[in-house]
């Protein structure tokens, strides 16, 4: 497939990323593909600069240049738009990025010449009371206000109550996020290609309530029984108060990835993150 435009979405702190951004604006030029530079909408953090040019113009390919955190705000431009990304890494684990810059040359070759596949991932929604939705790729994370103590999480899935656990938070994760702070709290790795979403209790203070995997088109709700938050792939944060309902869903957007080759989900996380 021929992509008529490529929107650049970097993260700036990171050494080297100004010269990453040259090269991939001259590699493009050179294909003749105008390049336009994006910027979220809200920045997560004043003191961590993205590239922030605004620009009109409505690319038909993201490319995101940075660490997973980068990648995931990325994400969150391409979904909105519907357009497919490519990850290029310049973080540390780099899990959800395809290449690195140097490679950029190659894929943009094999790109134009419709060897690459997209892989799509299921996103998930998220809405407090009656507040409009928030949609993450990753995850949504429900967590105590305070460093010390213990919240109290109710859950209930597809109408039926699924109990309460004493922890420090749940999380609620796509297929994606498996892989992420889910699975450091010991929540399960979910093969390729499952619709599912994953509830998983951080620091549970019971053995009476482990991880669960529901279907993709469950409705689940929780209540906190205490004040804390709400993080939305640690994009998005809003204060949670006593009584609050928290909606979670499959959302109707796709998270449309390019890949130039197929990637084994075991080996990744065996080299990535061990």
């Amino acid at each position: 497939m021929r992509f008529h435009s490529i929107g650049i979405f970097a993260n700036m702190s990171k050494c080297g990323a100004s010269e990453a951004v040259q090269k991939i604006l001259e590699v493009a030029e050179k294909a003749s593909i105008p390049c336009c530079i994006l910027s979220e909408s809200v920045q997560p953090d004043t003191q961590t600069p993205y590239y922030a040019e605004q620009s009109e113009q409505i690319p038909d390919l993201m490319i995101a240049l940075g660490g997973d955190g980068t990648i995931l705000r990325a994400a969150d431009i391409a979904a909105r738009l519907d357009i497919p990304i490519l990850g290029i890494n310049m973080g540390r684990v780099g899990f959800m990025s395809e290449i690195t810059v140097d490679e950029f040359p190659a894929a943009l070759c094999s790109i134009e010449n419709d060897t690459y596949f997209e892989e799509t991932g299921m996103m998930l929604q998220c809405q407090v009371d009656e507040e409009g939705p928030q949609h993450c790729v990753n995850e949504a994370i429900l967590y105590k206000q305070d460093f010390s103590g213990i919240v109290d999480i109710s859950v209930e899935i597809d109408g039926i109550d699924a109990g309460s656990v004493h922890c420090d938070g749940l999380i609620i994760s796509t297929p994606i996020g498996s892989t992420g702070y889910s699975i450091s709290a010991g929540g399960p790795i979910i093969a390729p290609k499952l619709d599912v979403a994953i509830i998983t209790p951080i620091c549970p203070h019971t053995l009476g309530f482990r991880p669960i995997i529901v279907s993709s088109e469950s409705q689940m709700k929780f209540s906190m029984k205490s004040s804390g938050y709400l993080a939305v792939d640690g994009i998005f944060t809003q204060p949670i108060h006593l009584h609050t309902t928290v909606r979670i869903c499959r959302s109707n957007r796709t998270i449309r990835f390019i890949r130039l080759h197929e990637r084994n989900l075991y080996e990744l996380i065996k080299t990535k993150l061990s």
